[in-house]
C-alpha cells in the first residue's frame, strides 16, 4: 500500500539525500485544535510527534494549494512500510531492561536514540496499531479531550492513544493518515528510576515539552526503488530538471510523472 505526501522540492531534496522522514511536534501543526487541550487544561500535543500523509490516491487540489509552493511542489508516494529496521542486540535489551520473546528483535529507532539524557521515546511505535493511524473525523472534539487525562482517587493516568488521532470534520478533505511517536523530556533520569513517573507527570502538568521540535527516522535502503514523484500541476521546465537531477543522484529507479491536473486548474 502506498501513501502520499505533498511537499516542496527543497524538502524532497533533503528526504532523498538524508533518506529520512521528519516527525514534527503535533502542537506545531496547522490544525490548532489538535494540540489537544485536555479536560484538565493541559496540552498533550507537545509530547506527540507526527509525520502526516494521505491515503487518497487521487490528487487533491486543496492539498496542492496548502502544502506546496505554486510551482516548486511535488507529491511523493512511498510504501507505508518505509522505515528501516535496526537489529537490537541481547546486550541492548539487557541494558535498557526490555523483555521480549522474539529471537530476532528489531526496531525502526535504535535503542540508543530512544533513551537519551535529554529525551525518551516511548516504545509505543512497536505497536503498529498505535504507530500508524488513519485520522478519524468528528464534530465533538470535547469528548476526545475529556478522554485524555483520567483522575481517580489513587492516581492520574494519561491516555495518549487518542492524541493526534482525531480531527474536526472540517479537515475531512485531507483523508489523512499519520505515523505517531511519543517523545517525553528527560533530565538525565533513568526510565527505570522510581522518580521517573513523578518527573513525567510534573512535565505534563507544567507543559515542559521535549527540547526537540523534530525527530527523523531512517528509511529502508531500497525504499526509493518504489518511489513515485508527481510534479506540481504548474511545474516548470526548471522544476523538472531539478527533480530529475535529484533522482539521478539519489533515487535512479524512482518514477517521475506529470500531475493529472496539469492544464486543468489554476492553483
Amino acid at each position: 500500500m502506498k501513501i502520499h505526501q505533498y511537499t516542496s522540492i527543497d524538502s524532497l531534496a533533503l528526504i532523498l539525500k538524508n533518506k529520512t522522514i521528519r516527525f514534527k511536534r503535533l502542537d506545531k501543526m496547522d490544525d490548532i485544535e489538535e494540540a489537544a487541550l485536555s479536560n484538565a487544561g493541559i496540552h498533550l500535543g507537545g509530547f506527540m510527534f507526527v509525520s502526516c500523509w494521505t491515503y487518497n490516491e487521487n490528487e487533491s487540489i486543496p492539498l496542492w494549494r496548502m502544502y506546496t509552493p505554486t510551482t516548486r511542489g511535488v507529491r511523493i508516494s512511498l510504501d507505508k512500510d518505509m522505515f528501516k529496521k535496526h537489529i537490537v542486540t541481547k546486550e541492548e535489551l539487557e541494558k535498557y531492561h526490555i523483555q521480549t520473546n522474539e529471537q530476532n528483535f528489531s526496531s525502526i529507532i535504535p535503542l540508543t536514540k530512544m533513551f537519551t539524557t535529554q529525551y525518551t521515546i516511548l516504545n509505543t511505535f512497536w505497536n503498529e496499531n498505535f504507530f500508524y493511524q488513519k485520522i478519524e473525523y468528528t464534530d465533538d472534539l470535547n469528548q476526545i479531550y475529556n478522554s485524555l487525562i483520567q483522575n481517580n482517587s489513587n492516581n492520574v493516568s494519561l491516555n495518549f492513544e487518542n492524541v493526534g488521532r482525531f480531527k474536526h470534520k472540517h479537515w475531512e478533505f485531507q483523508d489523512e493518515c499519520r505515523f505517531r511517536l511519543i517523545i517525553l523530556p528527560n533530565d538525565n533520569i533513568n526510565i527505570e528510576d522510581e522518580k521517573y513517573e513523578t518527573y513525567i507527570f510534573s512535565c505534563v502538568k507544567d507543559e515542559r515539552f521535549p527540547i526537540i521540535d523534530s525527530f527523523f527516522i531512517e528509511l529502508k535502503d531500497d525504499v526509493f526503488d518504489n518511489l513515485t514523484i508527481t510534479l506540481s500541476p504548474y511545474a516548470t521546465e526548471a522544476d523538472k530538471v531539478i527533480v530529475n537531477a535529484l533522482c539521478k543522484e539519489y533515487a535512479p529507479n524512482a518514477h517521475i510523472i506529470d500531475s493529472s491536473l496539469k492544464g486543468k486548474v489554476r492553483i
